[in-house]
């Protein structure tokens, strides 16, 4: 009987000839006891099969072993690398792509990126722009003149007895309205600045309805006054306060929104790329590249194993066809 195996390199065909004279001295074997009844047919079956795997890992077992091994290490391998492409990506992802970069004066008809001098901007754009920065100080000292005459009537010593206590604490209305000025730089694109811009405006529009709505309310003619009655401690008279400094933070944040915006078209804002952005895309692509090929290695070892560990299942295969067909010829004797 001759045993033809497949195997993964030229180790596995090395001894080939001592295992099928093995195999053929146990199916023999097998055979001799099934017909005399010392075995069963399908114990001789299961006795067939161990046999032949034992035969085949005796020759190529430590060939299934060390690739076994290998799958786990480049497994392994793949899994560290992927892990720091991750984590690189995630890096990538929480930078900016671009930045800020300084701009040059010149004349526009130039340069369509250059920064324009305010002497050269047309005249609707100056006075705008004036016009806003005014505002937005008259807005902002109003606010901040009402929080601090409010401390002051409130009759606490802190700021009965230290006025500028009362003017540190209605700072906080500028500073406010800088800040709501401010916290659109925070986003990553110019879509999500616009978008917060926008939600800037229309919270200033509310604000203004609905002290606009109030101070009608309390002011109830023209020639009458505020029915402010603060002994009272009445809910209108609380929303009135509170909604009139709301709403001079937010006229002080959008003018200086408009002033920017008038200002952004002799200013353009130039972006350049990121360094440390490309670095990271750099390094995330080089992992990428080192993955795919870590897994055409793993996928590689994973074929040639697999290719080995079916050569057995084929030697069992035609032990076990040999061993049925020898006894099927002993029987017709």
């Amino acid at each position: 009987m001759t045993l033809n195996k497949g195997s993964g390199d030229g180790n596995a065909n090395a001894g080939c000839s001592q295992i099928s004279t093995d195999m053929d001295r146990a199916i023999n074997e097998y055979v001799a006891k099934v017909a005399n009844g010392q075995i069963t047919r399908d114990e001789g079956r299961e006795l067939i099969t161990d046999q032949a795997r034992n035969i085949y890992d005796s020759e190529q077992g430590e060939a299934i072993a060390r690739e076994a091994l290998e799958i786990e290490q480049a497994q392994a391998g793949c899994d560290e690398v992927n892990e720091e492409r991750r984590d690189v990506r995630a890096r990538r992802q929480g930078t900016r792509e671009w930045v800020r970069s300084s701009t040059k004066h010149g004349k526009r008809d130039q340069d369509e990126t250059a920064q324009v001098s305010f002497k050269d901007w047309s005249f609707l754009h100056q006075g705008i722009f004036i016009l806003c920065i005014l505002l937005s100080l008259i807005m902002l000292g109003a606010g901040a003149a009402n929080i601090q005459g409010n401390l002051v009537n409130s009759g606490l010593p802190l700021f009965t007895t230290n006025p500028v206590f009362a003017w540190l604490f209605a700072m906080l209305a500028p500073a406010a309205a800088l800040a709501i000025h401010s916290f659109g730089e925070g986003f990553r694109t110019s879509l999500g600045r616009n978008r917060y811009r926008s939600g800037v405006f229309i919270l200033t529009g509310i604000a203004v309805a609905v002290w606009s709505w109030l101070f009608a309310d309390l002011f109830h003619s023209t020639g009458g006054g505020l029915d402010l009655s603060f002994e009272e401690d009445t809910l209108t008279d609380k929303l009135f306060v509170w909604f009139q400094i709301l709403a001079e933070i937010m006229v002080g944040a959008s003018l200086f929104l408009i002033a920017e915006h008038t200002a952004s078209h002799y200013s353009p804002d130039l972006y350049v790329r990121n360094p440390e952005y490309v670095e990271l895309l750099e390094r995330e692509e080089a992992l990428q590249a080192g993955l795919n090929r870590a897994l055409e290695r793993l996928n590689a070892l994973r074929g040639q194993h697999n290719a080995r560990l079916a050569a057995r299942e084929a030697v069992v295969g035609m032990a076990l066809a040999e061993f049925l067909q020898r006894l099927h010829r002993f029987g017709d004797r």
